[in-house]
C-alpha cells in the first residue's frame, strides 16, 4: 500500500540569492510516496526531459538522513531549494515546475547527510 504524505507542497525558494528580487522561481513539490524498503540513494532521471513547465523525478532513499535537494541555473547559483531537512527512508516524488523560468539548462542535485550526491541535468524549452 502506498502511502502519500506531503512533505512540501507549495514553493520553497533559496533564501537571498544574488539574483534580482523579480526574478522567476520555479514551484516545487516534495511528495513522499512509500515506506516500502529501499537499498540505495538514488535520483531518478527527468521525465519528461526536456520540458516546458513540468518534470518529475523521483529519488530514492535508503535510510533516514538529513537530504537537501535543489535547483540550480547553467552559472550554478541555486535558483530553487526544495527540500531541506530530515527525512525518513523510501521514495519520494519530486515535481518541479517552471513555467515562468527563462528557457535553458538546470540541475537538480539531491545530497544527504552521509555524504551521497545525485545531480541531474534538466532542459527547460520554450
Amino acid at each position: 500500500m502506498t502511502l502519500r504524505t506531503v512533505l512540501l507542497a507549495a514553493a520553497v525558494l533559496a533564501a537571498p540569492l544574488a539574483q534580482a528580487a523579480d526574478t522567476p522561481r520555479p514551484a516545487v513539490t516534495l511528495v513522499y510516496e512509500s515506506d516500502a524498503t529501499v537499498t540505495d540513494f538514488r535520483l531518478s532521471s527527468p521525465r519528461p526531459n526536456p520540458f516546458t513547465t513540468l518534470t518529475r523525478l523521483e529519488l530514492t532513499v535508503d535510510a533516514p538522513t538529513d537530504l537537501t535537494v535543489a535547483v540550480y541555473d547553467a552559472l550554478g547559483r541555486r535558483v530553487a531549494l526544495i527540500h531541506e531537512g530530515a527525512v525518513r527512508a523510501g521514495t519520494y516524488s519530486l515535481r518541479v515546475t517552471a513555467a515562468d523560468l527563462p528557457a535553458g539548462l538546470y540541475l537538480v542535485r539531491a545530497s544527504d547527510g552521509r555524504g551521497q550526491t545525485a545531480t541531474r541535468s534538466v532542459a527547460l524549452v520554450r
